[in-house]
């Protein structure tokens, strides 16, 4: 019976709830086992001690395993920037230059762009509003304010800036001409010639005031002249463009005006009154100015029909590819009366300074 009792205590022993341990000395004959209840060494019990006391500083595993909160973002840090970026706009709203208020009215802008006029000085080249001496102007111009005249023509818009400092005198009677709706006669281009000039003005006695009847004082010429000066650094004298008058003599300027169809060497040579006051600007003009027909040449209908019936059905049936402008209007105007001032007698242009 020792035997059973035995193997039974040490399957309970390894089967069981309790925790025990069988203390067995080898020796041959059986002996009963003494149950001893199994209790941690020294060693062992200190280092659990140790290990609980330390896990209790630890955070739970629930808490660790718990969504980690975000981070706000402290936007005080970003205040320099969004100083720095509001004193940057400020100063580029302020260096930035004003769009300009175009001097025309409502109905004359709309018709000026509308037939593919420039409405604006803003819409100036650079080279167009302070030209220089360049590929296109001989010497540098005299530095003016400009009046923009937009013309409509049968073959297109024709854009002008007339530039009082120029010739002071001659800038001021084609403004006066174009403020009194001078051109809305229809005023025939007649005399137009390939590779050279157009020649213009004449309304008809009917349509000219007296005014402009009246030849007036010449201005004293900003470019060159002589043959010397026929062309410099491949540079004609008389640019394509260039407007200036037409005469026969010392102050005998008038109502008639000459448009460069092509840049000209010998015009302005040493004659007064074809002293430029304005020139053509904007890409549309040139287009224009290339279309003008030139098949009459001198040919055309004489100046005293012109003055005497101006543009009716007769010069029509009789030239039927003839060219006309029909209106010119100010669209845009910055100039000051004083811009209009004609030079004292004996000023002499830095062209001409020794």
């Amino acid at each position: 019976a020792a035997p059973d009792a035995i193997a039974a205590e040490s399957s309970q022993n390894r089967f069981g709830s309790a925790k025990t341990t069988s203390s067995c000395s080898p020796q041959r004959h059986i002996h009963l086992c003494r149950e001893t209840q199994s209790e941690p060494s020294p060693a062992t019990a200190s280092s659990e001690t140790m290990r609980r006391g330390t896990d209790s500083h630890r955070t739970p595993v629930s808490e660790k395993k718990a969504a980690p909160q975000k981070r706000r973002l402290n936007l005080s840090c970003l205040f320099p920037l969004y100083v720095v970026i509001a004193l940057g706009w400020l100063a580029s709203v302020r260096l930035r230059p004003a769009r300009r208020v175009p001097t025309g009215d409502a109905a004359t802008l709309e018709r000026a762009r509308a037939a593919g006029c420039l409405s604006s000085l803003d819409e100036l080249s650079e080279a167009e509003r302070r030209p220089t001496k360049s590929r296109r102007h001989m010497v540098e111009p005299p530095p003016s304010t400009i009046a923009l005249v937009c013309c409509l023509t049968t073959k297109g818009p024709l854009s002008i800036a007339i530039r009082p400092r120029w010739a002071p005198r001659g800038a001021r009677r084609f403004y006066d001409m174009v403020r009194s709706n001078y051109f809305s006669a229809r005023v025939p281009l007649f005399r137009c010639i390939k590779n050279f000039l157009c020649q213009w003005g004449i309304a008809g006695r009917e349509h000219t005031p007296d005014e402009f009847r009246k030849s007036f004082a010449d201005d004293p010429s900003w470019l060159p002249w002589g043959p010397k000066f026929w062309s410099v650094d491949g540079v004609a004298r008389f640019a394509e463009g260039y407007l200036a008058y037409a005469g026969g003599g010392k102050n005998s300027r008038g109502n008639q005006f000459i448009l460069g169809l092509v840049p000209n060497q010998r015009l302005c040579g040493g004659s007064p009154w074809e002293v430029p006051w304005g020139e053509l600007v904007g890409e549309r003009s040139f287009a224009t100015l290339s279309q003008i027909h030139t098949g009459y040449g001198d040919n055309g209908p004489t100046q005293g029909y012109l003055h005497s019936h101006g543009a009716d059905a007769a010069l029509a049936s009789k030239f039927p590819l003839l060219d006309y402008v029909d209106s010119c209007d100010v669209v845009d105007d910055e100039t000051s009366e004083a811009d209009w001032a004609p030079y004292p007698d004996g000023f002499v242009h830095a062209t001409f300074a020794k």
